[in-house]
Order: structure tokens, then C-alpha cells, then sequence
């Protein structure tokens, strides 16, 4: 397989995080080439098109002055500073969080909630709220009680997909009317959501599961429950991660996989979510 050089990408290089942009495809639907910086100030790149992926190493002397230059804001280790996000203390007091009506959100971010097939009671009862009016802001709890941590949609191509702070730890549920037995494990917030109006879910908010997840999901699990890991499958490399996750779960419950090529959130209809949960 043949390498990707970075160099050429380099005016597009995140200082943290990764960003999307095009690589073998045109259009805006076909940013699928990540890059992301990583510890020591490389960068990684991988194209979910080409499946190619490349490694930018920075010299020394960049090296040297990508230190100076952090050693200069010591607030950059605090991750909500860093990204200029007011504190979990302050969600209910700070002017600059806004709960915002559906019909006044900005149209691009209302076009992505369509997109995943949510509609507005669900964005209702997220509890979202705007940042400086214009960062989607979804409140994370391991508890259903108190909020542990944020995920910002910023909807920017200069800035992650998604911007975790906190803990990202969400306890499981469901929108559904009786208990479901079947728990499905989601890569991001919006598939989870999908799911939930059938199963009960829970949003890893990423490709790994922690210790935290796991006693959150053994806790849920029973008797008659089954669990499945269903991620976005979008690469090897998260293929690989679901199947650990099921190896790790599956010596203490009833565990499936589903390595459909189809997040759930990108089903038009529920009832194909559910004939392929059904069929697992």
C-alpha cells in the first residue's frame, strides 16, 4: 500500500484534535481524510476513501519551538481553556451557554441533526444548549443525573468532529415505553439516539470502552439481556476495536457484533435498524 506525503497538507495540520478534508474525492460529502495531531507534534493521516495513510514527523528545530510556545500558556493543559469553553460549574449560570429553540438554530446545524435522523422532541430532551451561539453542545451524564462532561459539534472543518471535555461517560438509555433487553454500544451520541427509540443504548463517544463503561454495562446487564457493540465500521482499524470490545465483554455477557458498513444513525427508516439488530 502506498504512503500518503503530508508535506503538501501541511497549511492544514490541527494544532490539537483532527480535522476533515478532501484527498482522492472532491465535494463536501467526501472529506473523509483525517488528519490528527498526535503526542510528540506529529501528525497522522488516514483517508477512509483510499484507505492510505501517511505520518508527518516535525523537525527538531519545530519541535523545539512548538515547546517554547507551550510553555507559554499554561493554561493549555486544562482542556476546557484551551478550547475557551466555560467550566462544568457553570453550565446553568453562564450567559454564554443558551438554550435555544429548534426553529432558531442556525440552518446548518439544524440540516445536521436532519441528516441523522433525529427530529426536534429528541433535541428537546438532549438538553443541548448553544455555546456563544453557535457550537452544538450536548450534555454528557454517567449517572442520568448530574452532567460529567460536553460534546461540541462545532461544524467547522478547521476544528475536530467532535470537541470531548470531561468525562465522556454516558450512562445507558432508552426513549422506549418498557425496559428493553437488548443494549446496543454506539460509537457517537447521534447513533445512540436512533437506537434508543427501540433498544437501550450507550454512546461510547469513541472506539474504546474503559473500565468506568464496562461496570456501567455489567450493572445494566442481566439474566435474559444480550449486548451488542454496532460502531461506525467505517475503517479497519475500528473494525479491529469492536472486536475487542466484544472480546472483552463477552466472558461476563451475552455479547454480539455487528460490522454492518452503515452507521445506525444514516438509516432512513427504524424499522431497518431494528431488522438488523433483530437479525444479529
Amino acid at each position: 500500500m502506498n504512503s500518503i506525503d503530508l508535506a503538501p497538507y501541511e497549511e492544514h495540520f490541527p494544532e490539537t484534535g483532527s480535522v476533515r478534508i478532501n484527498h482522492c474525492k472532491e465535494g463536501d460529502s467526501n472529506r473523509k481524510f483525517y488528519l490528527t495531531r498526535v503526542e510528540g507534534g506529529g501528525v497522522v493521516g488516514y483517508c477512509h476513501h483510499c484507505c492510505q495513510s501517511g505520518f508527518y514527523r516535525p523537525s527538531v528545530a519545530q519541535r523545539r519551538i512548538s515547546g517554547r510556545t507551550s510553555h507559554c500558556q499554561p493554561d493549555s493543559a486544562d482542556p476546557f481553556k484551551r478550547w475557551g469553553v466555560p467550566e462544568l460549574t457553570k453550565w446553568e449560570a453562564c450567559d454564554r451557554w443558551e438554550t435555544v429553540p429548534f426553529g432558531d438554530l442556525p440552518l446548518l446545524t439544524r440540516k445536521w441533526w436532519f441528516s441523522n435522523g433525529l427530529n426536534v422532541s429528541e433535541y428537546e430532551a438532549a438538553g443541548i444548549k448553544l455555546l456563544d451561539g453557535n457550537r452544538l453542545t450536548i450534555p454528557l451524564s454517567g449517572d442520568n443525573k448530574s452532567i460529567t462532561g460536553l460534546a461540541i459539534r462545532p461544524l467547522k472543518d478547521n476544528l475536530p468532529k467532535w470537541i470531548l471535555l470531561g468525562s465522556k461517560l454516558v450512562a445507558p438509555f432508552t426513549q422506549a415505553e418498557t425496559p428493553p433487553d437488548t443494549l446496543v454500544l454506539t460509537e457517537d451520541y447521534c447513533s445512540a439516539l436512533r437506537i434508543s427509540r427501540s433498544y437501550a443504548t450507550l454512546p461510547l463517544m469513541g472506539t474504546s470502552l474503559n473500565s468506568n463503561g464496562f461496570s456501567l454495562i455489567t450493572k445494566w446487564y442481566k439474566e435474559g439481556r444480550r449486548v451488542l457493540v454496532w460502531l461506525d465500521n467505517d475503517s479497519q482499524a475500528v473494525v479491529h476495536r469492536a472486536k475487542d470490545i466484544r472480546k472483552q465483554l463477552s466472558p461476563f455477557v451475552d455479547c454480539g457484533i455487528i460490522l454492518l458498513k452503515k452507521e445506525p444513525k444514516h438509516f432512513i427508516h427504524d424499522s431497518e435498524i431494528r431488522e438488523v439488530i433483530h437479525g444479529t
